[in-house]
């Protein structure tokens, strides 16, 4: 199926950095030996990582030339000369003068000494270099040879010299992102790091990261918005609170049915967590609206409250059991390509389910509530008088 959090890197990755190549060479091996022996998942007793690798080792032979620089300036010769000369010698140069076949394109022509002239280490000693006199001096008088092991391949991560661990987590342990932590953590209390040496984590829990980041900014923009809105519509600044205080309770919902279907918390959970805070606002909208209508219309405070509760009790309802339908066939068995939006399914009903309920309750309350703040506010700062302000009870009847 399709996965919304597709990466090139693997799910399970961290970056070893650091300047020595022997060093991470070394940190590396002993990363690996905690991946594949300590990264266990206690339910299952399985190791956590599967395939485990690491981006390069030190496997790539090379040969290091070392310069001896007072036998190199006895005879004027500099390291720089000397290993652009023995660079030449080994693998040729490219001529000035192209040779050039009738109807063809030109073609440059590299001059170089035939491959089985330098085969073997000792044919480099007896290679000449010339000396700013013309003086052809042997090679193997000016430098010495040493047999290397250098990386398979050179890696950066943030300007830095990294190795990178890799591997794959199992459908029947702990998601990527608690694998790549637990990981991390051991290696860091485990092995003895150097200064200037350190892990990273990359792969999904740092794209997890990015994306929770950008997903809960987007969340907050989202309930600015919205109380703005609300702002303007109900023409005070007090008022669109009890709106948003409903929206804490829908989370009780969300977490109790993620934890009820086994999902994690995640990048795709947050959007249904944005999308079930504007349904819930929709419902809160609905009962303070007609609540309001009927408080303009002169009647008191409670008795709108009593009235427009049940009125609006069909509306919120039918709202929410139509789109709890829909939702569940994502949310408990969704077609293939679409198990990846199961946790948005999953927040949705759980949210719609527990925060309906529990709104129908909290808004009217809450409704009061403020109400009554602001009647306070207005009574001992703004000295009203409280005669003035619309009624809370309906006057009881003087000849009862």
């Amino acid at each position: 199926g399709s996965d919304v959090m597709a990466t090139a890197l693997a799910p399970v990755a961290l970056v070893i950095y650091g300047d020595d190549f022997e060093i991470l060479n070394k940190l590396g091996k002993e990363v690996m030996e905690i991946a594949e022996n300590d990264v266990v998942y206690t339910k299952t007793g399985k190791v956590d990582i599967a395939q485990p690798f690491l981006s390069w080792e030190m496997t790539k032979p090379i040969l290091q030339v070392n310069v001896d620089s007072a036998r190199a300036a006895a005879h004027g010769l500099s390291p720089a000369s000397i290993a652009q000369q023995a660079y030449y010698g080994l693998n040729g140069g490219m001529t000035q003068e192209f040779y050039r076949v009738p109807g063809k394109r030109p073609t440059s022509v590299r001059v170089r000494f035939q491959d089985e002239s330098h085969d073997e280490i000792s044919d480099l000693d007896s290679m000449f270099v010339t000396a700013p006199g013309g003086t052809q001096v042997p090679l193997g008088e000016l430098v010495t040879f040493e047999e290397k092991k250098v990386p398979s391949l050179i890696e950066h991560d943030q300007f830095r010299r990294v190795l990178s661990f890799g591997g794959y987590y199992r459908m029947d342990g702990r998601p990527s992102m608690d694998v790549t932590m637990d990981l991390q953590m051991r290696a860091q209390a485990q092995l003895n790091w150097p200064q200037g040496y350190g892990i990273d984590a990359r792969g999904d829990m740092t794209q997890m990261m990015d994306s929770f980041r950008v997903m809960l900014y987007g969340l907050g923009i989202a309930l600015i918005l919205m109380y703005l809105v609300l702002v303007s519509q109900f023409g005070g600044f007090l008022q669109p609170l009890q709106m948003l205080f409903s929206l804490p309770l829908e989370l009780s919902g969300v977490f109790f049915m993620l934890w009820l279907m086994h999902h994690a918390f995640s990048t795709v959970s947050i959007m249904g967590v944005i999308v079930l805070t504007g349904m819930d606002i929709v419902t809160a909208i609905l009962m303070i609206d007609l609540i309001i209508v009927y408080r303009n219309s002169g009647m008191p405070r409670n008795q709108a409250v009593i009235k427009a509760s049940p009125q609006r009790l069909r509306p919120i309802l039918m709202t929410s059991i139509i789109t709890i339908i829909v939702m569940a066939q994502i949310g408990f068995n969704p077609k293939s390509g679409l198990d990846a939006y199961q946790p948005l399914g999953t927040v949705i009903v759980g949210g719609l389910v527990v925060g309906t309920i529990l709104s129908l309750f909290d808004i009217p309350i809450m409704h009061t509530l403020v109400d009554d703040l602001v009647r306070w506010l207005q009574v001992k700062v703004l000295k009203v008088d409280p005669n003035d302000l619309p009624p809370v009870e309906e006057p009881e009847n003087e000849n009862a």
